[in-house]
């Protein structure tokens, strides 16, 4: 087992986490190897170090984005993918939404974690082909979800916060996301995009907030109720339109409450793939990580990686 351990997660507080965690990890696991990563490092350079070292399980020690970084270099190790490695993660990031719902029995020093490849599980991945802000085309993948609009705004602004926002990160979690989000509705315009799903005739929306989920739960507390499975083999998209500033707030307290379809001004879809064309560049979210994107196609990869339970 090889973690890949970002020190710098939760805002360096991920350091002092793994000092608590790692004596109960060797107990647990021992043998396994560290290998540090952060910002600059080539992820993809060391899972496959790793992976020609015999490795089969690497562990992404920080947040959802180092999740995110680490299933991306599994997924392109080489052109038949994932086979016969797992993912694994211990969770020292903000909002840790690939470890809900949490379960008691899987904590390691009061630390959510997903080590068991034994109870490996195969899962499908969410595929993103967007257009970056010149056009140029790019890919990522995600394992709980995509989006854009006000969440995704939103997620930019916390990820590069105001003073505000650090201090009240300091506090809670939970705290600065609701921050975040309300200082980016005051100032969020609809994004007017042409959405199609499973390659359907294009509709134009404004858009307040899509969401293209395998997961239900993102953003700390918000959680869908769409129908939806890791390995089913589709997609939950999730549309938010032409939400007023009121109606955001509201629609932000149900998701709390998990409660979303039939919501006014909101349509669902389980289905295959989703694609927008916007009329302004907009931050695209992958698991929490941002890029920014004119167009963005979403499809589904079923049992594209196996993941640790």
């Amino acid at each position: 087992m090889l973690v890949l351990l970002n020190p710098r997660a939760s805002y360096g507080r991920a350091a002092d986490i793994w000092r608590r965690v790692a004596p109960a990890l060797e107990e647990r696991s021992p043998g396994f190897r560290v290998e540090e990563i952060g910002p600059g490092s080539d992820v993809a350079a060391a899972v496959g170090r790793g992976r020609e070292n015999g490795e089969r399980t690497f562990v992404a020690a920080g947040g959802d984005g180092t999740v995110n970084a680490v299933l991306n270099a599994i997924v392109g190790i080489d052109e038949g993918g994932a086979a016969g490695v797992t993912l694994g993660a211990i969770g020292m990031g903000s909002s840790n939404d690939f470890h809900k719902p949490f379960r008691p029995e899987a904590l390691l020093a009061g630390v959510p974690v997903r080590i068991d490849a034994g109870r490996a599980r195969t899962t499908d991945v969410i595929r993103i082909d967007y257009e970056d802000p010149g056009g140029v085309p790019a890919t990522r993948h995600a394992l709980m979800n995509a989006s854009l609009g006000v969440t995704a705004e939103a997620n930019a602004r916390f990820n590069d916060p105001t003073a505000f926002i650090r201090t009240a990160r300091t506090v809670s979690v939970d705290g600065a996301i609701v921050a975040a989000v309300l200082t980016t509705v005051a100032t969020f315009r609809d994004i007017v995009c042409r959405l199609s799903v499973d390659a359907g005739e294009a509709e134009t929306i404004p858009v307040t907030n899509l969401g293209v989920i395998k997961s239900p739960h993102f953003g700390g507390s918000f959680c869908y109720d769409t129908p939806i499975e890791p390995d089913d083999g589709a997609l939950g998209v999730n549309l938010c339109e032409r939400l007023t500033r009121f109606q955001v707030l509201t629609t932000l307290a149900a998701l709390r409450k998990r409660r979303f379809r039939g919501r006014p001004k909101t349509r669902s879809w389980i289905c295959q793939s989703a694609r927008v064309e916007a009329d302004r560049v907009f931050a695209l979210e992958t698991d929490g990580e941002i890029v920014r994107a004119r167009a963005a196609e979403f499809t589904v990869l079923p049992g594209k990686v196996r993941v640790a339970a």
